[in-house]
């Protein structure tokens, strides 16, 4: 077949088609195709729309930077961020420079090197000064969005502000090292940067100074005047350290009331001992705080390198030590570390571990002296007197140890059972018929200063049944000066309950006409320190007939205690003090030989019966 035959159906089937029909198909196709496009279009303006939404409403900062890190545009929350009113009034004036505002240009190569790296840059943390100089820190991420033909089009970022986080985090590492309340290094840092000076000081031949210095009664301050004023007291007294000190010296806060400072520019003991003076006298001034003003006591106690210690930790043991000794002494005194006091400190350590178990093993008993009316000889009253029978150190010194058992808080139950049962002792001897004389006891400031003393008392009386009249509680004088209104206010309820009360050791206070008065005691107990010489030193013996003249003009009753000899008993005759104490008559006996005396009613000079 030819080319021309084969040909011929195909013009005929063409021209079957109308061209009508296949206009009408083509315009099909264009309407098709232009609504696909107009569709796409709004679908990508919806998706720009969305896009722009989410980047204006983020509520993290974003942002736009051109290829060449020029500023293109941010959101609200950038804009908010940076200490600007919006976006456009960013863009304003910033817009199109290089990104300065958002972080620091040193920075700003560690940037560049990571987006060249990885594409993107995570977590960079930097410090900016917002547009009103606030300072603040943000974190900041970006990333390279890159076109076609993989060239970098633009780079997106974000943008948070961490300056909370950041601050509780540096707050953080802030207290790890320093106290929160005074701004000193804490005990954990200061023992580092002591142990830093110290190897300096080893290396050079030099020597360190360890002071320690403690604010005297602190917590009775913080407990009266509320801790409020406490905290300003310690940030008062701090300050005053570190003007006291120099510069290249540390200061630290090691304790409720505890300061410490390293002097590592001294040549010797007697150089630190002057530096602790001329704290104590930046610290002697008045503080007025809160509307208060009163002057507060230091001691300090000071170690040296590298005799007291070869480091920090010897040295703070070495200096504590030193300061317990500077306490001895009395308020704003200072005290070098010696080995003595390391002994005396370790003796006194292996007494408070005894006196926890002395009462459990009834150790401890009570002895008693009696008080005699030299005119008749009878027995007017008895003192009990606290003894402890060590087992393997024997015979204990009550001076050797109430000490010690008021500094580690025994004295509250080791005086609660010297009450009950001295109390419980002279009910028996009542119940048995003996004289029925008052029993003294000794109160110490600690057990008396406990809260509801009073009411311990009272029960101690109730279970004993001792009638209150028979019980007399003997109280120094300092202790009745110190917080006056509160002592007033014991001192009331315990006379309602009918207790007698005395003032033992006085002469050795301050107490005055109107404190005595005040305060309405029975008795006053002349201290045997003036009684001692009296018959052949004036000034002692001036000082006893003053007190016997003042008790006698107060109507108050009067003893002297510690009377030992024939002189001294015709001298308190003459002054018509009658009321005597001493081993002129006799001294402490024990439990059985009492009851004899009780019997006797009256007792004879110590010479003329034996006393074991």
């Amino acid at each position: 077949m030819s080319i021309a035959a084969r040909s011929q159906p195909f013009r005929e089937r063409r021209r079957t088609r109308p061209v009508e029909d296949s206009r009408h198909e083509a315009l099909d196709s264009i309407d098709r195709l232009l609504i696909h496009h107009e569709k796409t279009i709004e679908m990508l303006r919806a998706d720009e729309d969305k896009y722009r939404t989410m980047f204006e409403e983020a509520p993290v900062g974003m942002f736009q930077l051109s290829p060449a890190f020029q500023l293109l545009g941010v959101n609200r929350m950038m804009a908010r961020i940076y200490g600007y009113d919006s976006p456009q009034h960013v863009m304003a004036e910033v817009g199109g420079v290089s990104p300065q505002f958002l972080i620091d240009p040193r920075q700003l190569k560690e940037l560049k090197s990571s987006i060249e790296k990885s594409n993107t840059a995570a977590g960079i943390e930097a410090e900016v000064v917002c547009r009103n100089g606030a300072i603040k820190w943000v974190s900041l991420n970006l990333r390279a969005v890159r076109d076609a033909c993989g060239q970098i089009g633009h780079f997106e970022g974000t943008a948070e502000d961490i300056t909370k986080r950041r601050n509780a985090s540096e707050r953080l590492r802030f207290l790890a090292h320093f106290d929160a309340l005074t701004g000193l290094p804490n005990p954990t840092f200061f023992q580092k940067q002591l142990a830093e000076v110290i190897e300096v000081a080893r290396r050079k031949s030099r020597v360190v100074a360890l002071l320690v210095l403690e604010l005297v009664r602190f917590k009775i301050i913080n407990d009266s005047f509320g801790h409020g004023f406490g905290d300003c007291l310690l940030q008062e007294t701090a300050d005053r350290i570190k003007k006291s000190v120099g510069k290249g010296e540390i200061v630290a806060r090691i304790g409720g009331g505890e300061f410490a400072i390293a002097l590592s520019h001294v040549k010797d003991a007697a150089e630190a001992l002057a530096t602790a003076q001329q704290v104590v006298g930046k610290l002697a001034g008045e503080f007025c705080i809160l509307g208060h003003s009163l002057n507060v006591s230091f001691n300090f106690g000071i170690s040296i390198f590298p005799y007291h210690g070869a480091d920090g930790q010897a040295l703070l043991q070495n200096a504590d030590v030193a300061l317990y000794a500077a306490k001895e002494d009395g308020p704003n005194k200072a005290r070098v570390f010696t080995e003595e006091m390391n002994a005396q400190m370790i003796e006194e350590l292996t007494l408070a571990n005894g006196l926890q178990l002395a009462l459990d093993r009834r150790e401890l008993f009570l002895v008693y002296q009696p008080q005699v009316d030299i005119r008749t000889g009878n027995i007017t009253g008895l003192e009990a007197l606290l003894r402890w029978q060590h087992p393997e150190l024997g015979l204990i010194p009550p001076a050797k140890f109430i000490g010690v058992a008021e500094r580690c808080g025994l004295i509250v139950p080791i005086g609660e059972w010297v009450l009950r049962s001295a109390c419980a002792q002279a009910k028996a001897w009542q119940d048995a018929g003996l004289l029925a004389v008052p029993v003294a006891v000794n109160v110490s400031a600690v057990q008396f200063r406990q809260q509801g003393f009073p009411e311990v008392i009272r029960c101690i009386l109730r279970e004993t049944g001792f009638d209150p009249k028979y019980l007399e509680l003997e109280l120094t004088e300092s202790l009745l000066l110190t917080n006056a209104d509160v002592v007033f206010s014991i001192l009331k309820e315990l006379r309602e309950m009918g207790v007698k009360l005395a003032i033992d050791d006085f002469g050795t206070g301050y107490s005055s006409l109107s404190y005595l008065r005040q305060f309405q005691v029975n008795r006053l107990k002349i201290d045997r320190s003036f009684v001692r010489d009296v018959a052949v030193n004036p000034d002692d013996a001036a000082i006893a007939t003053a007190i016997i003249n003042m008790a006698r003009a107060l109507n108050l009753k009067v003893i002297a205690e510690g009377v030992e000899n024939e002189e001294q008993l015709r001298f308190f005759q003459a002054q018509h003090c009658y009321e005597i104490q001493g081993f002129y008559f006799s001294k402490p006996v024990a439990v059985s030989q009492i009851a004899g005396h009780l019997r006797a009613v009256s007792i004879q000079p110590a010479s003329s019966f034996s006393v074991n």
